[in-house]
């Protein structure tokens, strides 16, 4: 499907900070090798958050170069690595670049937000928070608790883990644990109570200049009522509560609707996915 293309520069390049701190979070923890300069990328040994290319300040003179010396340098740990090019990296021509040296991917590439379910397709959605709809109809029974403790992120941890399918989510509770709880915490995370069962989970970030929802999920047996919606409202009203004015999320095909419901649209910020995998 064609879209529009996001043309707010600005905003795109916010989306890309916040989206690399969110990775950065996870910097230091066993099993997980996080980079910072001409070329900001993430290794992790299996699982979550994943291995790709997050922002890339090559000279375009030298950017074959630079592509060699970092598929090199990655590749010493891993066989697969996502490279997102987001329309800020330079030079402008490294799509092509990448292209070139056998990347696939370009335009037509898997839009999906690496480091969550691989090879799961999805869709970069913006939301305008001035007029937020009406939260979800739920339960009466139903309540949302902000994580300020390690024995509620261990909760966190686990129906995460059970709404993305599987996976123990340990590289989750590491770094979050270690990142804190703290009002003015760049991370705050959420669970949703039907009485005392947990049933839903998400994690706000406010990094960057933009505020962005992470890791909503719903085990399967409880989707359809309106958890992951209602969840996912209230960090919205959260976002705007802080004072912005809009946001961003990665919706899965199965969340898309959910989202559109809230006043999500779906747009192309121009994020391009280039991979690479070893022969």
């Amino acid at each position: 499907m064609s879209l529009t293309l996001f043309t707010d520069q600005t905003k795109v390049n916010q989306i890309q900070e916040n989206f690399i701190t969110y990775f950065r979070i996870f910097a230091g923890i066993p099993g997980v090798r996080y980079v910072e300069g001409a070329a900001t990328w993430i290794v992790t040994d299996g699982g979550a958050p994943g291995t790709q290319v997050l922002k890339s300040d090559f000279p375009s003179e030298t950017v074959d170069q630079h592509i060699d010396g970092v598929l090199t340098e990655m590749g010493q740990y891993t066989s697969e690595i996502d490279w997102l090019v987001f329309p800020g990296c330079r030079p402008a021509h490294l799509g092509a670049r990448l292209a070139a040296r056998g990347l696939a991917g370009g335009p037509d590439g898997a839009w999906r937000l690496v480091g969550e379910i691989p090879g799961m397709a999805g869709y970069w959605m913006f939301v305008d928070l001035t007029d937020l709809p009406s939260r979800p109809t739920v339960s009466e029974h139903f309540r949302i608790v902000r994580v300020d403790n390690e024995r509620m992120l261990e909760a966190w941890r686990q129906i995460s883990a059970d709404g993305f399918g599987g996976g123990e989510y340990h590289n989750f509770y590491q770094a979050y644990a270690r990142h804190g709880f703290a009002a003015d915490a760049l991370a705050h995370h959420y669970i949703g109570y039907l009485d005392e069962q947990p049933v839903t989970s998400g994690t706000l970030l406010l990094a960057g200049g933009s505020a962005s929802i992470y890791n909503v999920s719903t085990p399967i047996s409880l989707r359809g009522q309106g958890f992951g919606g209602a969840i996912t409202h209230a960090m919205l009203a959260e976002i705007r509560r802080r004072g912005y004015s809009w946001s961003w999320i990665w919706a899965s095909e199965s969340g898309k609707s959910v989202y559109a419901r809230l006043g999500f649209a779906q747009v192309d910020f121009g994020v391009r996915e280039y991979q690479w995998r070893r022969l």
